[in-house]
């Protein structure tokens, strides 16, 4: 078991991604906790799928806007220190996301300070990874991160659903706040060394657009149906499962069997042709989508829901480690020590 578990996991982790390792952690375990219920709680409080929709909208909308601004955040004050305000957002996101029941018109301020706090943590998240994850060892370094988030993703729901049945939304989301400032210790406490230097606006989205990229542009658009994923889908499991606590057992078995496949991913993508491994990925996130209506029991919630991870995660650990790699062979010699 031990040298099975060596086999998978990377040997030689710099210390910004040892750092960054933890610190993603722990803020996955904060979203673990939260963001499944999200759009429930919306719609507990009265709102319809189509606000709700209409909700994180208003945030993709502008997060694509302003997702340049983010990487410049980055380029000039440094990874970190972008991570560091991206999570205080997150605090201020939840806090106001909890006073839209009481406070109507937070609605549609909210998820202005969600696009504005995505803007500032997920530029300098993957920036940070891409400039200091192994080139040797890429794919298990992505798969180690996306397995240590399944395994928090296996304890946050079901501890959410227990939390929202004994005490309600405002502990779950205080719990979750804790965790997000908690997070910054362990990339402050090192003084990061970096050179700053700038970030074209314009040639961001002519990146973007071109013609050298148009193949990574389509393979990305795909993610598109997340939106579908992070708010419909868990509206619906609400309506088959009324149980928050149970809801949240169902999601936690179906990613615990994800974690274990996500590890095997990883290796694969190392040793193998990445391209092979997104096209079998394709295949089996495609079936998850349409067995979804079929779906009426929790039997069926759970086996879709389990083959929808493990589809995702065998296209994503590939792309993200082709992804990374693109990004260094751009950066070149602009480097940090």
């Amino acid at each position: 078991m031990y040298h099975l578990l060596k086999d998978l996991l990377p040997e030689n982790m710099k210390r910004q991604v040892r750092e960054l390792f933890i610190s993603t952690t722990l803020v996955n375990f904060a979203l673990a906790m939260v963001m499944f219920f999200e759009p429930i709680y919306l719609y507990q409080i009265g709102y319809s799928l189509q606000m709700i929709m209409v909700f994180y909208l208003i945030t993709y909308v502008l997060y694509f806007l302003l997702i340049p601004l983010g990487a410049r955040f980055a380029k000039v004050k440094g990874y970190e220190f972008g991570l560091f305000v991206g999570t205080v957002l997150f605090i201020v996101f939840y806090i106001g996301l909890f006073f839209i029941g009481q406070y109507p018109w937070f609605f549609y301020i909210v998820p202005i300070i969600f696009a504005v706090q995505k803007t500032f943590y997920w530029p300098a998240y993957h920036a940070d990874f891409a400039r200091f994850s192994g080139k040797a060892e890429e794919g298990r370094e992505v798969s180690a991160i996306n397995a240590a988030t399944f395994l928090v993703y296996i304890i946050g729901p079901a501890l959410a659903g227990f939390i929202i049945k004994e005490w309600g939304y405002g502990a779950l989301f205080t719990m979750a706040s804790i965790l997000f400032l908690t997070s910054n210790i362990f990339t402050l406490i090192t003084r990061e060394n970096f050179k700053p230097s700038g970030f074209s606006y314009k040639h961001c989205y002519k990146n973007l657009f071109s013609r050298a990229n148009r193949q990574s542009f389509l393979a990305y658009t795909g993610f598109g149906e997340e939106l579908i994923v992070l708010v419909v889908w868990p509206v619906f499991i609400s309506i088959i499962i009324s149980d928050v606590f149970n809801m949240g057992v169902v999601v936690t078995l179906a990613t615990l069997v994800t974690t274990i496949v996500t590890l095997y991913i990883g290796k694969l993508t190392d040793r193998r042709n990445k391209h092979s491994i997104l096209s079998l990925g394709s295949v089996i996130y495609s079936l998850s989508w349409f067995l979804r209506i079929f779906v009426t029991n929790t039997f069926g919630v759970f086996f879709v829901d389990t083959l929808s991870k493990v589809g995702k995660n065998v296209v994503s650990v590939p792309l993200t480690a082709i992804t990374y790699q693109k990004a260094k062979d751009l950066d070149g010699d602009d480097h940090r020590q």
